[in-house]
């Protein structure tokens, strides 16, 4: 993105497509092109990054509840691995 001036309450600024289809997590042409004097909530993309944090979150607690399951998994998965190499 690159600040071309100010307006009263914001920036008047150029961003390319990519850019933003990378904020709102919208890669590969998912988000169309935008036309002129549409608006975007650029808030979305931070949304988007609570999302993720909030599901790193709960996985985290996920794996502290059940740490004695997953290490059974994780060993046995181990095992098994080892084996297959013979």
């Amino acid at each position: 993105m690159k600040v071309l001036g100010e307006a009263k309450d914001g920036y008047i600024c150029e961003v390319s497509h990519e850019e933003i289809e990378k904020f709102l997590d919208l890669y590969y042409g998912k988000r169309s092109r935008l036309k002129v004097g549409e608006e975007l909530d650029l808030g979305t993309g931070y949304d988007w990054a609570n999302r993720i944090s909030s599901a790193l979150h709960q996985t985290q607690e996920f794996v502290k509840a059940n740490r004695p399951i997953i290490q059974s998994l994780m060993e046995g998965y181990s095992i098994l691995t080892n084996l297959s190499k013979f």
